[in-house]
């Protein structure tokens, strides 16, 4: 299993770009609300969307079929989202164990699961808190994201409806929930792979 080690580099990368573009996006809507900015931020979210399907196509072409590991491709973008944020804030960790894979490609999941972390940790100060947790459900596996102690984002609808349009493409379901006192959960419910006993 050689190749493995570089596709978790390949997803890890994946990850840090789509992360730089999505944010970028974000900064630009945040500058206001000019016509041009706006539509600037509709292009960068559209190559973001693009590159994305390339690069899942490329990683889904030159490997074998397999079954993507959630909490790994958890650590590897927890890991690379903190070194882009760098803004000191408390991530806690409940990762069930044991997990079925995950029934799409290597480069879907890396880009839902970074996505998500640039929304959830993106919009916390210093000491904020992100509580990231997985687990198994009747359906499938859930990925949930909670920020406490963040700021407004008056786009975050949008950003919202982009990442869960791209998790349903990939016959998944996702929730995003803001609480009266600003803080943020995003629930991801993820396809399991089916597992066929021998008899």
């Amino acid at each position: 299993m050689k190749r493995e080690p570089n596709l978790d580099h390949l997803t890890t990368l994946l990850g840090q770009c789509l992360g730089r573009i999505d944010e970028r996006a974000f900064q630009i809507q945040q500058l206001g609300d000019d016509q041009q900015d706006d539509d600037l931020a509709d292009v960068l979210e559209n190559e973001a969307a693009t590159l994305q399907e390339l690069v899942g196509s490329l990683v889904e072409r030159c490997n074998a079929p397999e079954h993507c590991d959630l909490n790994r491709v958890v650590a590897n973008a927890v890991t690379s989202c903190l070194q882009e944020l760098g803004t000191p804030i408390v991530v806690r960790q409940r990762l069930a164990q044991e997990l079925p894979g995950i029934a799409c490609t290597p480069g879907q999941l890396a880009y839902a699961v970074q996505r998500a972390l640039v929304i959830a940790a993106g919009r916390l100060d210093a000491g904020g808190e992100l509580i990231i947790t997985t687990r198994c459900d009747d359906d499938g596996v859930v990925l949930e994201l909670e920020s406490r102690g963040g700021n407004r984002d008056r786009h975050l609808r949008q950003r919202a409806e982009t990442l869960c349009e791209f998790v349903a493409g990939f016959r998944g379901n996702c929730q995003v929930d803001l609480d009266g006192q600003d803080n943020l959960l995003i629930a991801i419910e993820l396809p399991q792979t089916l597992v066929i006993e021998d008899r």
